[in-house]
């Protein structure tokens, strides 16, 4: 695996993910239990542990965050509620999961866009090395952790107060990354 770069990380970062409701943030390992650490994420407690870019939409909205919470739009989970609500994927999984965000929720438009928005997504998750386990919320990974998204994304255990919600959580042994889209219809 090739070491990704900040420029090449933030880049495609910002080709899959600018115009869609996101949260896309990476934060340290510290805690010997991977949901404290995503936790500390999801409430905005940590940055960047190499100081590169995060998509936050929520990052500025103090009124939604002081009515919602520090975590807002996520809920305010323990970490035993995140592990009941959150189900092993592979990292190939996690990869089509970027590129279904991407495509609000659906299929790939096209095999020539899809090319192009693979590699980006697969760089994403690259940053985080060899050694990772990924999770998600999707309904499908309770029965699979190599579901079929072909048809896009049917159906998840809701992590927000929004209609629809899912993303997943990469953990190595060095930093967790959170990846997470909104509906809020």
């Amino acid at each position: 695996m090739e070491t990704v770069t900040q420029t090449a990380w933030e880049a495609a970062a910002l080709r899959l993910l600018e115009d869609v409701y996101t949260l896309a943030a990476t934060g340290p390992r510290s805690h010997s239990g991977w949901q404290n650490d995503v936790l500390a994420v999801m409430n905005r407690e940590v940055g960047d542990p190499r100081g590169w870019s995060t998509l936050d939409w929520d990052e500025d909205n103090d009124e939604a965050r002081a009515a919602g919470g520090p975590s807002y739009p996520f809920l305010p989970l323990s970490r035993e509620a995140l592990t009941e609500r959150l189900h092993p994927i592979t990292a190939e999984t996690a990869v089509r999961l970027l590129v279904t965000m991407t495509y609000d929720w659906g299929p790939v438009e096209s095999e020539e866009n899809a090319t192009d928005v693979l590699a980006d997504a697969r760089t994403l998750l690259d940053r985080y090395g060899d050694e990772i386990f990924c999770y998600s919320n999707i309904t499908d990974a309770r029965i699979s952790p190599s579901p079929d998204l072909s048809a896009g994304v049917n159906g998840w255990t809701p992590l927000t107060q929004y209609d629809g919600d899912f993303g997943f959580v990469v953990v190595s042994p060095e930093e967790v990354g959170v990846f997470w889209s909104f509906n809020p219809v």
